[in-house]
């Protein structure tokens, strides 16, 4: 059954070096997938990073989570929107006036980089939220960061594969949901709040993010080919 679209799945290319990345970029195709740098291949590499993968074709989530005072965040915004990246992100938890600034950041850059907000990590439960004495559920917490954001021009966040539907109803078919942890053969590892690839469709997430699976597996070739098959 072919249940994506061309680029909506983003790979992670969670890898201490632009070589080890290098290998898994070299079996994708750029006009099936998009690929997310985060922190761990960003901080070893730096921005030089961006501009090798842009070379290659691919469209680039920078995924940075920018969690600081105000300030901070735009200008940091500010220098990252001057590279080719298609998407970015802030973590909402910072704060309304730290997401204005964001959106400021944006505006003042005039770029069509989508920028996107986290909600909560998907490594994190219900338990996680009571023990820090957090008196809110899950649902609750990432519909009310959605909602200051889209009120605050951000273009969409990113969330569990269970809170799409209820976003895309309360918030906006068209604000933008990006899903990490998606699993093809299985639901396990450090995320909690994870889904399958059909789960992740059904619910209409457009976007959504795989990593270790692919990274991890004993024929990557293989298993690239497997989701290949999933795209119309």
């Amino acid at each position: 059954m072919k249940i994506l679209s061309p680029k909506q799945a983003i790979v992670a290319l969670d890898f201490d070096s632009f070589e080890e990345a290098d290998f898994i970029i070299n079996f994708l195709d750029p006009d099936k997938f998009r690929l997310k740098v985060g922190k761990q291949l960003f901080s070893s590499e730096g921005p030089k990073v961006l501009e090798k993968i842009n070379k290659k074709g691919f469209e680039i989530f920078l995924d940075l989570k920018l969690h600081d005072i105000p300030n901070t965040v735009y200008k940091a915004l500010i220098n990252l929107l001057r590279h080719n990246v298609w998407m970015t992100n802030i973590h909402l938890l910072g704060g309304e006036e730290m997401i204005k600034a964001a959106a400021e950041a944006k505006n003042d850059s005039k770029s069509n980089t989508l920028l996107v907000g986290v909600t909560l990590l998907t490594s994190l439960n219900q338990n996680n939220l009571d023990n820090l004495g957090l008196n809110i559920s899950i649902s609750k917490l990432v519909e009310t960061l959605s909602m200051v954001a889209r009120e605050n021009f951000i273009d969409g966040v990113v969330c569990s594969v269970e809170e799409v539907l209820s976003l895309k109803k309360n918030i906006g078919k068209d604000f933008i949901t990006v899903t990490p942890g998606i699993r093809i053969n299985e639901k396990s590892g450090d995320q909690s709040r994870v889904a399958t690839l059909e789960e992740a469709v059904t619910n209409n997430s457009d976007f959504i993010v795989l990593g270790r699976e692919i990274t991890s597996s004993k024929d990557i070739p293989q298993m690239i080919k497997k989701i290949e098959s999933y795209i119309i």
